[in-house]
């Protein structure tokens, strides 16, 4: 019962953030700290799930990079506000625009849209992104998964995070977050603990296109153990 009512709370809350949010965009339209305020608005919702939100290592403001984070599932986007970086942009596939009021403010709040099943529209949506952080000197944010694991563990990455990384020159910043299906339990009282983690940023210099599958793989092979790890102690307690 507990679990319904919060999920109720959450359904009702989107939309309510979703004004807000369009509210700030339109004053600051495409402002790059647009979403990091948005994604912290949506984490103020920890406070009715009662669900501790525990940043081992916060972004370093100071470094631009592209930050890849694992995507769970719809819990998301109320937890990892304290994972973003300031003046950042999100990527985020095409299908997001047609969302009812979510689509219009991820456009507003200056994110950026890529058309992931269709390779040409991929591709300059890459150079697209790569002209952003080159010329604002911004951040970006992805989910390399391309879609929500929703209790399957980390699944393969795509490769088009860390072609932007490489074309715009910039360093691969992972961060990681607990398993949410192990330790988030919404009809428990304290309904658990997620725990986020900046890790080292990876360096792409001196790397090429062709190089992007195999920084995908060992940037995978690290965030994985850094979960597991993560969830061995969280289990430990």
């Amino acid at each position: 019962m507990l679990a319904v009512l919060r999920i109720a709370f959450l359904i009702l809350y989107f939309p309510v953030v979703c004004v807000i949010g369009l509210v700030i965009s339109l004053v600051r339209p495409f402002n790059r700290n647009n979403s990091r305020i948005i994604a912290m608005i949506f984490a103020w919702s920890r406070y009715v799930l009662n669900l501790r939100i525990n940043v081992i290592d916060r972004p370093d403001p100071s470094i631009q990079g592209i930050y890849v984070a694992n995507h769970q599932s719809t819990l998301d986007m109320y937890m990892y506000g304290k994972s973003c970086p300031g003046n950042m942009a999100i990527l985020g596939k095409h299908s997001l625009l047609y969302i009812p009021l979510f689509g219009v403010l991820f456009w507003l709040a200056g994110n950026i849209f890529i058309h992931r099943g269709n390779k040409k529209k991929a591709r300059d949506a890459m150079k697209e992104a790569a002209a952003v952080v080159n010329s604002k000197g911004c951040s970006v944010y992805i989910f390399p998964e391309g879609t929500r694991s929703n209790g399957r563990g980390l699944l393969p990455f795509k490769s088009g995070a860390f072609i932007l990384a490489i074309e715009a020159g910039l360093p691969i910043v992972p961060i990681c977050a607990s398993s949410t299906h192990k330790n988030i339990d919404l009809n428990r009282w304290q309904s658990g603990e997620c725990r986020l983690k900046q890790l080292p940023p990876i360096s792409t210099q001196g790397l090429q296109r062709k190089d992007a599958k195999q920084l995908a793989q060992q940037v995978h092979e690290m965030m994985a153990a850094e979960i597991e790890s993560m969830d061995r102690q969280l289990e430990r307690g």
